[in-house]
């Protein structure tokens, strides 16, 4: 079973970023809760999130959804269905009212481990006040 690594930094400050390990069967959801837990957010499910896997905020064409905004369903975007290539980055926006923006950066594949998955695998900074 493959995973995946990504590195997600704070677009405002990239010295703040995490790693973080998913399966390839999991979602953009997943991603997107583990990135919540790994930046000590609350995870809020009234607040909306998008991915912009063309790295352009607003880009309805590119877009995985929290399931209640305007785009695909990130709940349905397994990860190993992106055809991610290494290096390649996209944007996470959370939080439509404060705009809470973060590069996401696809590292590489990694080997499936007995763990809990997503897990973070790395940080560094602390993480910024919600």
């Amino acid at each position: 079973m493959k995973t995946y690594i990504f590195k997600v930094k704070l677009k405002y400050d990239k010295r703040i970023w995490r790693k973080i390990e998913v399966l390839g069967s999991q979602t953009m959801d997943n991603l997107h809760m583990a990135i919540q837990e790994a930046f000590n957010f609350d995870a809020d499910p009234t607040h909306l999130y998008s991915f912009f896997m063309s790295g352009k905020a607003w880009d309805r064409y590119s877009a995985y959804c929290h399931p209640e905004a305007d785009g695909a369903p990130a709940t349905r975007m397994k990860i190993e269905s992106l055809n991610l290539k290494p290096k390649q980055k996209f944007l996470y926006l959370f939080d439509y009212g404060d705009q809470w923006e973060f590069e996401v950066e696809f590292l590489k594949e990694g080997t499936y481990e007995k763990a809990v998955y997503p897990r973070i695998i790395d940080s560094r900074g602390k993480a910024p006040e919600q």
